[in-house]
């Protein structure tokens, strides 16, 4: 066997030195030569990987997008084990709330999905995966504004740099699933 890395190892490891980037420094801030930089390749692999700029970043938003579900997968087991309960939720989601680097990978996501209409259905997952999750303890209407409440969070706590205090959140997210009349029992 050669000591020469495994190619989709190193696809991979572009892919996520790629998403990190776009985290850290923007969608628009990515380039095949910051990639290799970063990864510590050649150019010419990453061009290799990637025949354009559109491939990579799209590739990278991709691999993001594979993490949101995953984190969703978690959040929706944690919420499961609390049987819905908004004061855990509300719990859960402050723990996501201090995960800076995280929140700032949604956001590039929602950025690219604002541009390109094909990538819309990838800046989305989260949001409405977050609302089918909670359409289980909520009307499917409380939770599509639960949702959209949190995603205003994310955004909030990025511009301002500090998380929204754990008891507002509580309050929030209980009064948004107590609202709709179609609460399920």
């Amino acid at each position: 066997m050669s000591g020469r890395k495994d190619p989709q190892g190193r696809r991979r490891a572009m892919l996520e030195v790629a998403a990190q980037e776009m985290a850290d420094h923007g969608y628009e801030a990515l380039t095949h030569r910051r990639v290799a930089e970063r990864a510590g390749v050649s150019l010419s692999s990453t061009t290799y990987h990637f025949t354009s700029l559109d491939d990579l970043r799209t590739s990278a938003l991709e691999l993001l997008a594979s993490q949101v579900e995953d984190d969703l997968r978690e959040f929706a087991r944690d919420i499961e084990d609390c049987e819905g309960r908004p004061e855990d939720i509300a719990a859960g989601f402050a723990v996501q709330l201090r995960d800076h680097s995280a929140l700032q990978a949604e956001m590039v996501l929602y950025y690219a999905g604002l541009y390109d209409p094909k990538l819309r259905p990838l800046a989305r997952r989260w949001a409405e995966g977050m609302a089918e999750i909670l359409s289980d303890y909520t009307s499917p209407a409380a939770a599509k504004a639960i949702a959209i409440y949190m995603d205003g969070v994310v955004l909030h706590t990025l511009l301002t740099e500090q998380p929204i205090d754990e008891a507002e959140l509580r309050r929030a997210i209980a009064a948004l699933m107590n609202a709709s009349p179609e609460k399920k029992p």
